[in-house]
C-alpha cells in the first residue's frame, strides 16, 4: 500500500508541475513524508521526475524562452547548487522551511489582495544583475529541497513578465539545473536502488500524465492561472510551514 501511494504521490505532483509549470515538489515532499518516505531519497525521486517533466514542456514553450536570460539564471544557480547540499547537511531544515513557508503565505497573500483591488504594480528589478541572484537562490533552494521553481515563479512576477513568457524561461531553467541538481543529489549519495526501482515504474505512467496535464492547462485562462499561481504559493507556504 505504500508503494503505490508513494507512485500516486509522484504521479500528482508530476500533474500539478505540467498544469502550473512548478511546484511539484511542495506538493509531493510533505505527503511523501507522511507516509513514511525518507528525505533523502524523496529528494532524489522528485528531482529526477521533475527534470524528466520538464524536459517536453521545454519543447512546448521553446518559441517563449528567452535563453539570455535563462543563461544568467543558470549560472547563477552554479553557485546555489553546492549552497543547498551545504544547507541541508548542516542547517536545521524546520527552521529554513518554516521562513520560506512564511515568505510564500505572504508573498501570494500581498499579490492576491493587489490583484482584488485591480492594482497589479508595476515591473521592478529591471537590472540583468537580479537574474543571477534569483538563480543562485533557485539553485539553493533545488538541490536542498528541490524548490527551485518556486524563486523564478516570484522573480517572474515581480519583473512582470507574461504567463507565456514565464512557464517557457522556467521549464528551460528546470532542464539545465535539473540536471545539475540531480548530479549533484547521485554525488551526495541521495539516490539508493528504491529511488531506481520507483522510477523504473513511474516514468511509463508519465505518458499519460503529462497529455492530461497539458490539455488541463489549455482549459484555463491567463488571468485564471495567475490567480491560482498565487494561491498555490499560499498553499505551498503552508506546506512549508507546517512540515
Amino acid at each position: 500500500m505504500s508503494l503505490l501511494l508513494i507512485i500516486l504521490i509522484a504521479l500528482f505532483g508530476a500533474l500539478v508541475r505540467t498544469v502550473f509549470g512548478f511546484g511539484e515538489a511542495l506538493v509531493t515532499m510533505p505527503l511523501l513524508a507522511l507516509v513514511g518516505f525518507d528525505l533523502q531519497s524523496a529528494t532524489a525521486l522528485i528531482g529526477a521526475l521533475g527534470l524528466l517533466v520538464a524536459l517536453p514542456a521545454t519543447i512546448k514553450f521553446r518559441a517563449q524562452i528567452d535563453f539570455a536570460v535563462v543563461r544568467r539564471l543558470v549560472l547563477g544557480s552554479l553557485f546555489g547548487v553546492p549552497l543547498g547540499i551545504f544547507l541541508i547537511k548542516t542547517v536545521a531544515s524546520r527552521l529554513i522551511l518554516h521562513l520560506l513557508g512564511l515568505f510564500l503565505i505572504s508573498y501570494g497573500g500581498y499579490s492576491l489582495y493587489k490583484l482584488w483591488r485591480q492594482q497589479p504594480g508595476k515591473a521592478r528589478l529591471h537590472a540583468n544583475s537580479w537574474d543571477y541572484l534569483a538563480g543562485l537562490i533557485s539553485g539553493a533552494l533545488g538541490s536542498a529541497y528541490n524548490s527551485h521553481g518556486v524563486p523564478v515563479v516570484i522573480y517572474g512576477s515581480l519583473k512582470r513578465w507574461p504567463v507565456e513568457q514565464l512557464r517557457g524561461i522556467l521549464q528551460a531553467h528546470f532542464v539545465c539545473v535539473g540536471m545539475i541538481v540531480v548530479a549533484s543529489q547521485v554525488v551526495s549519495g541521495f539516490w539508493t536502488m528504491k529511488v531506481i526501482q520507483l522510477l523504473v515504474i513511474i516514468i511509463p505512467l508519465l505518458f499519460v500524465v503529462i497529455p492530461l496535464g497539458n490539455w488541463l492547462s489549455t482549459h484555463i485562462a491567463r488571468e485564471t492561472l495567475v490567480k491560482y499561481i498565487y494561491m498555490l504559493l499560499i498553499i505551498f507556504g503552508g506546506l512549508l510551514f507546517y512540515r
